[in-house]
Formats: structure tokens, sequence, C-alpha cells
């Protein structure tokens, strides 16, 4: 199964004879691949789809997510097959558990941290005259100190500290013509915050995707704050991912020279900085070609899986642990 991404201007999205069929008069493109074979359908920008096509996505369960050509999330359009209300009251009453919440969020924040410490370490090979070991000394430091704390503000206090480090850190690993000197969004205003902010984005609505499938509510969380159109349980769920598929996928193509500067449009009014169409459709090659690599990264099973279906797999663990009311059954990746 696969993701299909149309970035084409004022495309035509249908369904002709068993296959999706993408179409684009300004840009001269025609991309026709097999229904079975489509899982979610992501758009950026202003493409259109039929009735039929709609109708055909509903009946065959293939999500579709309607993006802004620059990442802005506008919203969903899925079937109800998957919704299981007895599941999401009972993740529901965990998040008021505060225990519940505390405990999966150690585990959450800990796997994080020490997976970009983890990134740190081997990027640091490709830039020796660079020195960041004082920053993972004291990342690694902070990691004790997160084990032991009483409640989620102490947590992410503590978390915030260790954010401040690894972009540091960040900082000085990147290649020269990407620079920056720390963490921005919102827009982002330096390419390399932009490639971040662009992963951050792919990777939440996979997701999104996986922790629907699993009839969790993405908008029900156990670590960040709930609020209005947010679907903060990604935002829970990303936090072990960050670091092993946007961070690093960020460090890869521009390492690489697989985006250049060049591939980034000039500062808008706000002062953002945003991908090219060119450069946008690289990175998307390079993140899908991530998220399909294998590794053996779960702790509960003796064999490879693709990323993507490690995070699959991930969102049924996080299922089991509300069932049973025990944070423990949750075990984040953590990568060696």
């Amino acid at each position: 199964m696969s993701f299909l991404y149309v970035y084409e201007r004022s495309a035509k999205i249908g369904v002709q004879e068993n296959c999706v069929v993408v179409e684009s008069k300004k840009e001269n493109l025609k991309r026709i691949l097999p229904i079975e074979g489509v899982e979610n359908v992501i758009i950026f920008g202003d493409a259109s789809l039929s009735s039929n096509c709609v109708k055909q996505f509903m009946e065959r369960d293939i999500n579709l997510t309607w993006l802004s050509s620059r990442g802005k999330f506008y919203g969903r359009l899925e079937s109800t097959r998957n919704v299981n209300i007895y599941r999401q009251r009972k993740q529901f009453a965990c998040g008021e558990d505060d225990e519940f919440c505390l405990a999966l969020a150690k585990r959450i924040i800990l796997a994080k941290v020490k997976n970009q410490i983890t990134i740190l370490r081997r990027y640091r090979r490709n830039r020796p005259e660079k020195s960041v070991q004082k920053i993972i000394d004291a990342m690694a430091k902070l990691l004790p100190i997160m084990e032991r704390v009483h409640n989620k503000d102490e947590l992410m206090g503590h978390e915030g500290m260790a954010a401040r480090y690894y972009y540091q850190g960040l900082a000085e690993l990147v290649e020269p013509d990407f620079a920056f000197s720390g963490r921005n969004r919102q827009p982002p205003r330096d390419p390399f915050n932009s490639l971040l902010s662009f992963a951050y984005t792919l990777l939440m609505y996979d997701l999104y995707t996986a922790a629907v499938n699993r009839g969790l509510n993405p908008y029900a969380s156990f670590l960040h704050s709930i609020r209005r159109g947010h679907p903060a349980l990604c935002s829970d769920l990303m936090e072990e991912w960050r670091a092993i598929l946007a961070d690093s996928l960020a460090l890869y193509v521009t390492s690489k020279g697989i985006i250049k500067r060049e591939n980034f449009e000039k500062p808008n009014e706000e002062g953002g900085v945003y991908l090219d169409g060119i450069g946008s459709k690289a990175f998307i090659a390079e993140y899908e070609k991530k998220v399909r690599g294998r590794s053996n990264y779960l702790a509960y099973v003796d064999y490879s899986v693709s990323f993507r279906r490690a995070m699959e797999m991930q969102c049924q663990r996080l299922a089991k642990a509300i069932e049973e009311g025990d944070p423990s059954i949750y075990q984040p990746v953590v990568i060696r």
C-alpha cells in the first residue's frame, strides 16, 4: 500500500477503470495508479476531485488529507469504518488520569531525548571538526532527572531544556549553506527550519492516519495540551519519531546535496521560507524512502518492519495500553 502525494498545480483527481488518475493541464502531466495500491491521498494546494472519486475513496477506506502548498492543514476526508467509540471512551478516561498520563509521558520523552542524542552522535562523524560532546553530555544528565519528576510540568520543563541543547547541536552539524541558529516556526525563517517543519507535517499526518486506523481519537492526548482543531495525540506520538525520521532526513538531504539553497523560494511577506515545487517533490520522495525503510527497533517483535508499519504497530500498542489501563505496555522506539 502507498501514499499518493498530489502537488501539481490545479490538478484534477478521478477514478477510471479501477485506477486513480491525476491530471494537470498546467503542468502537462497525467499520473495513473491502480486504486488497490493506494492507502492515503495527500493534497498540497488546489486540486479538485470528482464526486465518483470521493465515493470510491470512502468505499475503499482511502483517507484524503488537504494541506496548503506550504503544509497548512485544511482538513481530512475519511470513512467511519475505523471509529471505535468504546476504545475512545477509555482513551478519554485515561487522559483524565494524571498517573497514567505522567507515566506514559515519561516513557515518550525519555525515548525522544535518547533518540536526539543518538542522532547527534551519528552525524558528528560527518563534521569531525565540530564538537557536540558537551551538548550530548548535558542532555544525558537530564535523563535521570526526568525519570524522577512528579508532574508533567516538571517533565516538559526539562524536555524544553534538552530541546535547546539539541538544536544547538544540530546547528553545529548542518552544512554551512544551511546554517541556522535554532528552531523557529510559524513561519519557518530559514531553509533548514523549513525542512524540519515540512518533515514534521508529513510525519504528523502519517501518524494521524495510523491513529485513526487503530480506532484512536487523534485529538485526545496524554502529554500535550488539547486545543481546538489540533490533533494533540499525534503530537504525543510524534515525539519518539522526530529525530529518527524528520531531523535525520533534513540532515541527510542537505549533506548529500539532494536539497540545495536554490530549492527555496524567497521569504514571503511574513518572513517565511519554503521549498519550491521541485524541492518539495524531491523532499517528499526522500521522506517516502525513509518511512519505507526497514528496521528492528521495535522492542516487542523479533523481525524487521518498515518505519511506517512500525508507526502503525506503535498505535496498536498504545491502544492496548489504553484498553488495559497500563502505560507500561507502551514501549517507545529507541534507536541505537
